[in-house]
């Protein structure tokens, strides 16, 4: 599903400007892919290399493409709503705290410890969209993400731990790269932005995240008739690891240093229980860190950025990001339709304004 951002102050001259040249530029585009990749493109500052993606003889790179078929959809971080498919609008509170684009301050971080099947094909000369997985459509997601908005974007394929489970991986690689960004936006493979065209900022701003916040994540589901589930020992609903905005604070690095170091059972007594069993490193920052450092960690509801539609529980159905727990391949449905809105926006304009007149109106049926 996409939505469309109120149109603001555009010009129509500047909206068809923008709109022919993300048509040519896709064009462009997709033809230079049929060629070997080679040219990296350029993206933060020059310190970051990204890898080549593309065609020797290609005119532009992703970057441009992806940005220039969003620039008419994207959202500022001081919008005043943005308008949902069916039409209602989730407005911005009053007086927002970050009113421009924070750029290469922000990382989009991805973490896996399996490789991307969608690669291997690739490197078989097999890949096809339609046999990817939900691991590669959630990543795709992220980094087009970070693309449209200027972000810098990192995938670590990481070494599976000897003796506690994979996801523990989150607390180091979060350690590692905070110290060089203001946020770090960590989201697993089965979460994805709901709408790509709403910066990070707009979240921040409608969260009211401040500058102590070094945690913000989404609550998971609850439901009183088994208040076992998805909750700690006090009965309180677990925060979800699925989805994190972390800030680079004076309290993060010791949050993350504790949270890492929770299972040797040194701070934090029997934390080791949660190396295997679920919810692994999500139990043991629900059950210990936050309550060392409770006024640091943002709690958003659950439906803000957790679940999907159709979760009743909490009414946890990802306003702003999605988490697919289950049905893991509508991850590639939510990507689609985002792409697809931004793909054939430009076209629906050239049928609606009759640009080039490429619509004749005939007064009769007859034949001339």
């Amino acid at each position: 599903m996409m939505m469309m951002p109120s149109a603001g102050g555009r010009s129509p001259l500047f909206a068809l400007a923008m709109s022919a040249g993300a048509m040519l530029v896709f064009i462009f585009g997709f033809m230079a892919w049929q060629s070997p990749s080679r040219i990296p493109f350029s993206h933060g500052t020059p310190a970051r290399v990204e890898s080549p993606i593309h065609a020797e003889n290609s005119p532009v790179s992703i970057n441009e493409i992806i940005r220039l078929l969003y620039a008419p959809l994207k959202a500022a971080p001081t919008e005043p709503f943005i308008r949902e498919p069916n039409g209602s609008h989730i407005e911005l509170p009053p007086n927002p705290r970050y009113k421009n684009n924070l750029g290469s301050e922000v990382l989009i971080l991805d973490l896996e410890t399996r490789p991307l099947k969608s690669t291997e094909d690739y490197e078989k000369g097999e890949y096809d969209w339609r046999n990817i997985n939900h691991v590669s459509g959630g990543i795709f997601n992220h980094y087009t993400y970070a693309l449209i908005h200027g972000y810098d974007y990192k995938f670590i394929h990481a070494t599976n731990f000897e003796d506690r489970h994979a996801t523990w991986i989150k607390p180091s690689a979060l350690a590692n790269h905070i110290k060089d960004y203001k946020f770090i936006v960590f989201l697993d493979a089965d979460a994805a932005f709901r709408f790509l065209h709403v910066p990070i900022e707009w979240m921040l701003n409608y969260w009211d995240i401040t500058p102590k916040h070094a945690f913000t994540m989404a609550k998971d589901p609850w439901d009183p008739n088994e208040p076992q589930y998805n909750s700690d020992r006090f009965n309180r609903s677990y925060t979800n690891t699925g989805f994190m905005v972390v800030q680079n604070t004076e309290n993060t690095m010791p949050m993350l240093k504790a949270w890492h170091e929770c299972p040797e059972d040194k701070r934090y007594a029997n934390c080791s229980q949660w190396k295997q069993p679920k919810f692994h490193e999500q139990s043991a920052f629900g059950e210990y860190i936050r309550y060392d450092y409770d006024e640091y960690v943002k709690e958003l509801d659950c439906g803000e950025a957790n679940g999907f539609p159709g979760v009743q529980i909490s009414n946890c159905q990802g306003k702003f990001v999605r988490h697919y727990w289950f049905e893991k391949h509508l991850v590639k449905v939510d990507y689609r339709e985002n792409l697809m809105n931004a793909i054939t926006l430009p076209i629906q304009k050239i049928f609606a304004e009759n640009i080039g007149n490429i619509i004749t109106k005939t007064q009769e049926n007859v034949i001339h």
